[in-house]
Order: structure tokens, then sequence, then C-alpha cells
């Protein structure tokens, strides 16, 4: 339960009405879903505004979240002075509150990861309308596979999902997935894969954004730092819109196995892999807690060739599962639809939630390179909103500048066409 000058907001309470002032003389006011940190249903927090409002729709919502920022008692998070939490988090003062009402995806690229986006987005009911794009050549299994989708109708939330082969048919999507791309082969390097790529993404990447000049990007197509670069010069959308999954799924990947080997649920495990989504991406052992508990208080040896010999594998393992997984299937594709479901969930929902994804890291960390690479971002609806500043060991932040170089060192020798 949070206070407000004595006003009393109890977290997950809804409400539709103006309620007492607060000895500021303004009124908290909410309306159906709204919690007071905000809710899964609801973007917007609670606010202080004038005592004269008694009922606000959403729009009027975001309007008087400015004017709230003067009331000392605001239930918002704001700096106070030239020092504040928000800002040593983020880096910035002020939290942006846009409206969404976004539903429209479309996926580029129907092989088995697109399907797995499709059908994760479908079972948890996460957009309105999705599109699933690619070749003409590939038109009636794609259409057979949508059909296949569609018969499961009465068993999920409204179902709309289009097979096609034309980019217009994407025109106005509030998120694009891009899987598109080369498979990866067996014992090949996600960097290997680079050239092939590049030359996919100069041809779908100008098309899918004149179609939706607005939306969001997220790329999965490997090697996924790279080709986040890549997409983000050749959209000229603004860096905030082009997202790379990243280290979303190794962090998931390294959870899971910690969790595993501990015999506890994975959301007692807290911890992010970062950098490359590849062989030189750094877990931060600093960071890993189970419980509350951080693990380098109690076992000072994580992440040194002192501890186990489990636990000094665990991060070769994370790297090494998708190989292990592509040798006897040929593909990974599962876990990765999740990841990407809860992205795009968080995007629509602007649930303002912290995942390590690939963005612009230039400036961080020492990081001299124009690469991107993985980083804990807050995502809302407007794409990544602010990048947290974690506290990293001087091993680690080594580990992320030598991320950065072997990035830089292939990004560099990409040729783009004229």
């Amino acid at each position: 339960e949070r206070t407000c000058s004595g006003l009393s907001h109890r977290n997950g309470a809804k409400r539709n009405m103006a309620t007492p002032a607060c000895s500021s003389g303004v009124r908290a006011i909410g309306y159906a879903g709204a919690t007071h940190r905000g809710s899964r249903d609801s973007a917007y927090p609670r606010a202080c505004v004038p005592a004269s409002v008694r009922h606000v729709n959403r729009e009027e919502t975001l309007q008087l979240l400015s004017r709230s920022r003067r009331c000392k008692s605001a239930c918002v998070v704001q700096a106070t002075g030239s020092v504040s939490l928000r800002e040593d988090l983020f880096g910035s003062k002020e939290p942006l509150f846009t409206d969404c009402r976004s539903s429209k995806v479309s996926i580029v690229g129907s092989g088995q990861v697109g399907l797995a986006c499709a059908y994760a987005l479908i079972n948890q009911a996460t957009c309105r309308q999705i599109v699933l794009h690619d070749i003409a050549p590939k038109m009636d299994r794609l259409e057979a596979e949508v059909a296949d989708l569609l018969h499961g109708a009465e068993f999920v939330d409204s179902l709309d999902v289009v097979a096609t082969a034309d980019f217009a048919d994407t025109a106005d999507s509030d998120i694009v997935i891009i899987p598109a791309g080369a498979r990866q082969n067996e014992g090949e390097s996600r960097l290997a894969l680079v050239a092939r790529n590049v030359a996919i993404f100069e041809d779908i990447i100008p098309k899918i954004a004149a179609a939706s000049p607005d939306a969001k990007l997220l790329i999965l197509t490997n090697p996924c730092d790279i080709m986040t670069h890549v997409a983000l010069r050749l959209s000229g959308f603004p860096s905030n819109r082009v997202i790379g999954s990243g280290t979303a799924l190794d962090t998931s990947r390294f959870r899971s196995l910690l969790a595993h080997k501990l015999a506890v649920d994975t959301g007692s495990v807290h911890g992010m892999v970062l950098g490359e989504h590849g062989d030189s991406s750094v877990v931060l052992w600093s960071q890993v807690m189970v419980g509350g508990v951080r693990l380098k208080d109690v076992h000072p040896q994580l992440g040194t060739g002192d501890a186990e010999e489990w636990l000094r594998t665990l991060h070769a393992d994370v790297v090494a599962a998708a190989g292990r997984i592509i040798k006897r299937k040929g593909y990974t594709n599962w876990a990765l639809g999740l990841a990407v479901n809860a992205i795009v969930k968080i995007i629509i929902r602007d649930e303002r939630h912290i995942l390590p994804l690939s963005v612009p890291a230039k400036g961080r960390y020492g990081i001299t390179q124009d690469v991107h690479l993985s980083l804990p971002a807050m995502l809302g609806s407007d794409g990544v909103q602010e990048i947290v500043q974690v506290s990293l060991s001087e091993e680690e932040v080594a580990s992320l500048r030598e991320s950065a170089r072997i990035l830089a060192e292939v990004q560099d020798t990409i040729v783009y066409k004229e």
C-alpha cells in the first residue's frame, strides 16, 4: 500500500472516480484497469491532478502526467534536485509516457522461427492481427500453415492471420518481426552468416520501412547484433525503434540451467548475459542472485577458475546450446518464439519491462565502436525507452569491450550496395 499525503492507494485497486484531495490540493485519480505502478492491462500510472477533475480518459491522463510533476505528492518517479535515482539508473530524468493501442504484427520470414513466433502470439492472444510474409515460391506452403492455424480459432481469442508475398499487406504494422535470412548451418559461426544476410536485408528492409514507417522492428536474423545495426542503417528509423532480440534467449538459457543445477524455480534466479548474441557474450556473475541472495557474497569463487566445474562450464553450455539443438533437429525455434512473444507483449502493453536486448553500445562502458550489442533495456510502447546503467566488475567491462571489438571487426567487412 502506498500513501500520498494521507491519501491511500492500494496496489491492484481499480478506480473510476476522483478520491479525496491530498494536502497539496490535488486529487489522485485513476481509471478502470489502472494500478499505482501501472498494470499489465494499462500503460498509465496514477497521477495527481487538479481537484476540479472528476473523470478522465486515457488521452487526458497523458496530458495530466506532465502537470503532476509539480506536485510533491505525485505518484510517479521524478528527479529531485540535481541528482536522482532515475538519473543514476537510466541516465535521464524524465520518464516518457506514450499512448499505445498497437496490435498489428507482421512477421517477415515464415520458416520455423517465424511460425514459432506466430504460434506463440496466437496462443497467448498478444495481438489483434498477424501478417505472415514470405517470397512467392513459398506461398503454397505458407497458406497451408495459415489455414492450419485458423482451424484452431475456436480454442483461442479472436484470430486474424494473413499469408502474403506482398509487402503492401504489412502496411501500418505496429511491430515487424524479422527472422528472414539464410539458415545457420551446423558448426557455422553466427558471424559467418553476415554477407548472405546483408544482401537479403538490402532487399527487404527498405520495403518494410516504406510500408510501416512508424513500426518497431524486432530483428531475429543472425548474427543478430550486426543485422540489427544493418537494419538501423537501411531503415533510417530512430535507434529506439530498431531492436535486436540479442541475449534475451541466452539469459533465459542461463537462468534455466542455473535453476536446474540448484533445484530452484527459474523465476527465483536473476542474472543477465550481455554483449554479443554468440561466442563472446558476457555473464554478469557479479549480479547473479537467487532468492534475493547475491551469489558472489556467499560463493566468492563464482565466475573464476576456482569455482565448481559445472559453474566454470555453465557459460560455455549456454553458448553451445543452440549448436547442440541445430545438430539434432536442424534449427532452433520454440524458445525463441516464446522470447519474441514476451518482447512484443511488453511493447504493445507498454509494460516497461527490462530485458537484455541488442541496442547501440557506443559510449557505454568505454566502448568506442559503433556497434549493437545486448545491454539491459527498458521496453515500452515506443521501443527502447531507457538503458539501465549496471555496475560491472573490471573483468566484465573488459569482456564487454572485447565483445564490441569482435563485432566491429566483422561489421567493418560489410560492403553495401550503392
